[in-house]
């Protein structure tokens, strides 16, 4: 993050010293990229023949081909957001394009698709959002090295402490090429205009890719390991508080440049019928700049409120506290991103955000 050619400077007062210890994780030598895909299946009935025949499709997906495998996968449920509530979502991660690449070509979701049963064909829809990261683009940071989720989970990935946190523009500051790039919102790039002409996505195979500098995010929750008291304090406290912030950028996504933000609560199993209790969320989606998460992050209620609770979570709880947050932060150059759409529902990731053309056969 130190870097003695800065053009801009670091902005990290001096002498800082953080309140509580953060890390981030450091990859393997060597790494320069790492890639990632979210894939997901909408519900459009109540019935679960066709949720059942594509969960399986992705299953066989996963399992396959041992040699292109994902390095780690988890699975969600969708809580709310840009998405149908209780459409199933999984994460991919991998730390060799090549076998990242291989996988995506073997995914081929309107081969999948079309394999669906015609008469279920209707009721489901497919989707992938997926992304290169360029290790000097990117940021993480964990409350903790007991539970390490994401990108950390990646091949010789190490926790490692560093003093770059508890101040505004400490994310900015932890991602290397922000010594000579502001990551500037992309000035040439029109989102696409709503109106009631505008077609709908259902029945449609819609692709496209990102404009430049846009930003994916991550951000995680985990109580799991918490005692039952500190539980009580984040799902009566802290999580409404998430809840509330999040709605206001769901309601308000041209002013903070919010783009298909999911909340998703982590599951063990892709099932239909399971329905335990996780204790583990994380909200997954884009912006449209750093400036615009920054800007929210630093200026608005919302988030302001977000931040000073978790501040009184820990000093309540002190040396018992093990709530765990934690987020992994992306700038992406321009192509970096492709979105694939299959059946979805209008509104789902950034359909309404990025122009995407019609590929139905």
């Amino acid at each position: 993050m130190d870097c003695p050619t800065r053009r801009y400077p670091l902005r990290r007062p001096a002498n800082h010293v953080p309140p509580i210890p953060r890390w981030h994780a450091r990859f393997a030598n060597g790494l320069d990229k790492v890639f990632t895909a979210y894939i997901g299946v909408q519900r459009h009935n109540g019935l679960d023949t066709g949720l059942t025949q594509c969960l399986a499709a992705i299953d066989l997906w996963l399992t396959e081909s041992q040699t292109n495998a994902p390095t780690a996968v988890e699975r969600f449920r969708v809580i709310d957001g840009d998405d149908i509530p209780d459409s199933l979502v999984v994460v991919c991660y991998w730390d060799t394009e090549s076998k990242y690449v291989e996988s995506i070509q073997r995914l081929n979701l309107g081969q999948r698709y079309q394999r669906l049963d015609k008469s279920v064909q209707p009721t489901v829809g497919l989707w992938c959002e997926r992304f290169v990261s360029h290790v000097s683009r990117l940021e993480t940071n964990y409350s903790g090295t007991d539970y390490l989720p994401g990108l950390a989970r990646l091949t010789g990935t190490q926790a490692v402490e560093h003093s770059y946190s508890a101040y505004w523009g400490a994310a900015r500051d932890r991602i290397p090429d922000s010594a000579y790039d502001l990551f500037e919102r992309d000035e040439n790039f029109t989102p696409p205009v709503a109106s009631e002409s505008t077609p709908t996505s259902l029945g449609k195979h819609l692709t496209g890719t990102n404009f430049h500098n846009v930003v994916h995010i991550r951000s995680g929750q985990f109580w799991d390991n918490c005692d039952e008291d500190e539980k009580r304090s984040y799902e009566g406290k802290l999580e409404p508080t998430l809840r509330e912030g999040l709605t206001y950028l769901w309601q308000n996504p041209t002013e903070t440049g919010s783009m298909g933000l999911r909340y998703l609560s982590n599951i063990p199993t892709f099932s239909p019928q399971w329905s335990g209790q996780s204790n583990e969320s994380c909200v997954a989606g884009f912006f449209r700049s750093l400036a615009d998460l920054e800007a929210w992050a630093k200026k608005h209620p919302s988030h302001l409120a977000i931040y000073t609770g978790a501040i009184r979570h820990a000093k309540t709880f002190g040396d018992r506290r093990k709530f765990r947050t934690w987020h992994e932060v992306s700038v992406l150059q321009h192509g970096d991103a492709h979105f694939e759409y299959l059946n979805c529902r209008p509104g789902t990731g950034v359909i309404n955000c990025i122009s995407l053309t019609d590929v139905s056969g």
